[in-house]
C-alpha cells in the first residue's frame, strides 16, 4: 500500500482545476483508492545537452505496478489485504518481476533483456552466468525469511505523525503554487501548466524549514518543469511531470515522467511452480550471484 500512496502523491501533486486545489487533490486521491484494482503504467525519457546516454538507456525501459484488493473493497479501505506487483520492462520483455501476495513475496529475473539496454555495462559472459543461474525460474521468499534479514524498527507514532503533516503542507503549498499559476485546459480532459523550478523550492521551504528545524536559504533555482494531468470523469488517468534544467555550461536537458492509470480487473496471484527459498538456499544464491556478477566470474 506505500507505493499506492506514493503515486497518489505524484499524481495528486499534479492536479489543476478551477474548483480549488483542495478539493481537487482529495478528488484524485479518491479516485485512485476508490476501485478494488490499479494499474500504474510508467515511462520517462531524457533530451537535450548531454542526455544521449540517459535516453538511450530510458527510452526502452518502462515500469509497471498493479495492486489487487483482496477483500473485494476499494483499495483505500483494504489496508493488510492487497496484493501487488512490480515489473521493470525492456519494451516488452519484462526482466524483473515481484509479487506480494499475502505475506510472501515472489521474485522472477531474466537478465537476458539486459543486452538490448545500450551502455549497460554488463558483459555477455556476466549476462550468461547470471540467467543460467536466475533461468527466468518464480523464487518463493516467505515472511518469515524475509523478516530474518530485514532489520526490525520500530514506528514511533508522533514522527510518523510529523512526516505526515510535513507531507500534507508542501503538497497543499504546491497546490497553491499550481492554482495561482497560469494553466491551460486540455481538450481531452485535463489540464497542463509550465511554471519555474524556483518557484517550486520557494513554495515548499516553509514546510521544510518546520519539519527539519532548519532554515535554508537556497540560491534561485534556475529550470523550469511542464505538468499535465488527465482526467476521465472523476477519475484520474495519468499524468506526466518534465524538469528542464541547465546541464553544464553547454545548455539544457529534460527529463521527464510519465504515468497512465487504469482500473482493470486484474487479480494479483501466485505464481506455480516457484522455488521455496530457505535459510541455506538464499546463503548459496548470493553467493553464487556474486560470482557471476564479478568481472573474473
Amino acid at each position: 500500500m506505500r507505493k499506492l500512496w506514493i503515486v497518489g502523491a505524484v499524481v495528486s501533486s499534479l492536479v489543476l482545476a478551477a474548483c480549488g486545489a483542495t478539493a481537487s487533490i482529495n478528488q484524485a486521491v479518491s479516485s485512485i483508492g476508490s476501485s478494488p484494482n490499479l494499474q500504474v503504467h510508467l515511462t520517462a525519457g531524457a533530451s537535450g545537452t548531454g542526455s544521449a546516454r540517459a535516453q538511450g538507456i530510458l527510452s526502452a525501459l518502462s515500469v509497471d505496478m498493479r495492486y489487487a484488493s483482496t477483500s473485494g473493497g476499494a483499495l483505500s479501505q483494504s489496508t493488510g489485504h492487497v496484493n501487488s506487483e512490480f515489473t521493470i520492462n525492456d519494451d516488452a520483455q519484462t526482466m524483473v518481476d515481484l509479487r506480494q501476495v499475502g505475506t510472501d513475496l515472489y521474485v522472477r529475473i531474466d537478465v537476458t533483456a539486459l543486452a538490448n539496454i545500450p551502455e549497460v555495462g554488463v558483459s555477455a559472459q556476466q549476462l550468461a552466468s547470471l540467467q543460467l543461474l536466475f533461468g527466468g525460474r518464480w523464487f518463493e521468499f516467505s515472511e518469515d525469511l524475509l523478516k530474518s534479514y530485514v532489520p526490525t524498527t520500530t514506528i514511533n507514532a508522533a514522527q510518523t505523525s510529523k512526516e505526515q503533516a510535513a507531507v500534507r503542507a508542501m503538497l497543499d503549498a504546491l497546490s497553491a503554487l499550481i492554482e495561482k499559476t497560469p494553466y491551460k485546459t486540455l481538450a481531452s480532459g485535463g489540464y497542463s501548466q509550465t511554471g519555474t523550478l524556483d518557484s517550486v523550492v520557494k513554495a515548499v521551504l516553509p514546510a521544510l524549514d518546520s519539519y527539519t528545524g532548519k532554515t535554508f536559504t537556497p540560491s534561485t533555482v534556475k529550470g523550469t518543469y511542464d505538468i499535465g494531468f488527465t482526467m476521465s470523469g472523476a477519475t484520474a488517468t495519468g499524468g506526466s511531470l518534465a524538469i528542464t534544467a541547465p546541464n553544464g555550461t553547454n545548455g539544457d536537458a529534460t527529463v521527464s515522467l510519465h504515468a497512465s492509470l487504469t482500473h482493470d480487473t486484474q487479480p494479483v496471484v501466485a505464481p506455480s511452480g516457484a522455488t521455496v527459498i530457505t535459510d541455506a538456499m538464499l546463503t548459496q544464491l548470493l553467493s553464487q550471484v556474486r560470482g557471476a556478477s564479478s568481472p573474473l566470474g
